[in-house]
């Protein structure tokens, strides 16, 4: 019996590590947001994680949602997306902040976002960026 060059055994296994690492984390996507068209999908991955980085904030803990597009569009580049017109809700106030997200390659996940925060925004503008109590 011959065994296989020690090249093709290192491809094989590491191709299979790949598609094992992509498939897992796609597996964890709901099948809702692999539906989603890949700019939403995007800007909902910046969401989340942007929620998980500004809630480290002592100040903003309690801090139960973020809109990266809430009152501009933000600019997409390649896997970047950055912009000054997001927003983010923390004990019944709206915050302006902006922000830099980083995609991974597959754009599946967030590896970096970098966030400074604005105003509180009015109450009496809400309405105007589509945010609410």
């Amino acid at each position: 019996m011959t065994r296989p060059p020690f090249l093709f055994t290192l491809a094989l296994v590491a191709s299979l590590l790949s598609t094992t690492a992509v498939e897992a984390a796609t597996s964890r996507l709901s099948p809702g947001f692999m539906k989603m068209e890949p700019r939403t999908r995007s800007l909902q991955i910046c969401n989340n994680k942007g929620s998980r980085e500004i809630a480290k904030e002592k100040e903003f803990s309690r801090l139960d949602r973020v809109v990266v597009d809430a009152m501009s569009n933000p600019a997409i580049e390649s896997n970047v997306i950055s912009g000054d017109g997001g927003a983010f809700r923390s004990k019944g106030q709206w915050h302006q902040f902006q922000f830099k997200c980083i995609l991974a390659q597959d754009r599946l996940s967030a590896t970096s976002f970098t966030y400074q925060i604005g105003d509180i925004i009015p109450e009496d503008q809400w309405e105007r960026y589509g945010l609410w109590r």
